[in-house]
């Protein structure tokens, strides 16, 4: 009996630039690479913070008197070194998120559209039988009703289809993206429809981590240039 060929996956045929893992269910962008690189500028800075504050806590526990002055004047020690593990393995999860998610793409068609819908300028996306041009026009753009009103839509030639309103074409990803906003290049994906409130969840939580980290650099300056006015 003739083996039965099984069928394709829609990322094993994927036309796009994309890069996808676990059978398809991590979809990324082609710079994907560019994660590691966001990843390693959120968590190496932590992990020196968390140092700090980690050799604060074991020199107040050794020395004696430290002890006794900690003990009139409580820190917050332990609670900002909780509070910044916690807002480091949530921003991590928002980042790698809004990375691996599909940010709202537009199948593409596996030919244009139909005759009824001809005009008289020719498109290079004609050429998809046998190499061949067919006697075929597509509009430019046209007209659809959105809730009452008309909206223009332009055709890509590369999807060849007709993209929806606010949507657009990534030369990056070179796929048509639903209310594309632009292709981030921290996070390696488009931002469009299925991930902006990631994007925006990720990016409100690293902004409390860079500020925390430039206010202990900027309360330790004093320090450093007074030590350094002394040993001059």
């Amino acid at each position: 009996m003739p083996k039965k060929h099984k069928p394709k996956r829609l990322y094993q045929v994927w036309k796009g630039n994309n890069r996808f893992f676990c059978s398809g269910r991590l979809i990324f962008g082609p710079d994907v690479a560019s994660l590691l690189i966001s990843t390693l500028l959120i968590v190496v800075p932590t992990i020196m913070f968390c140092y700090q504050i980690t050799a604060k806590i074991h020199n107040r526990d050794k020395l004696h008197d430290e002890v006794k002055i900690n003990a009139q004047h409580p820190v917050l020690q332990f609670p900002v070194l909780i509070v910044t593990i916690i807002a480091l393995i949530t921003d991590l999860y928002f980042l790698f998120m809004t990375s691996s998610q599909d940010p709202g793409i537009v199948l593409r068609n596996a030919r244009p559209p139909e005759v009824d819908e001809a005009s008289d300028i020719l498109t290079p996306s004609m050429e998809w039988i046998n190499g061949q041009t067919p006697c075929m026009r597509v509009l430019r753009a046209k007209d659809v009703i959105v809730n009452g009103f008309a909206i223009k839509v332009k055709y890509c030639d590369t999807c060849m289809l007709y993209r929806p309103p606010r949507a657009s074409h990534c030369s990056i990803c070179n796929n048509c993206v639903q209310k594309f906003d632009h292709h981030c290049p921290w996070v390696g994906q488009c931002i469009g429809l299925r991930n902006y409130s990631l994007v925006y969840r990720w990016a409100d939580r690293v902004s409390p981590l860079l500020d925390q980290h430039k206010s202990d650099n900027l309360r330790k300056l004093p320090i450093s240039l007074q030590q350094k006015g002394k040993s001059v």
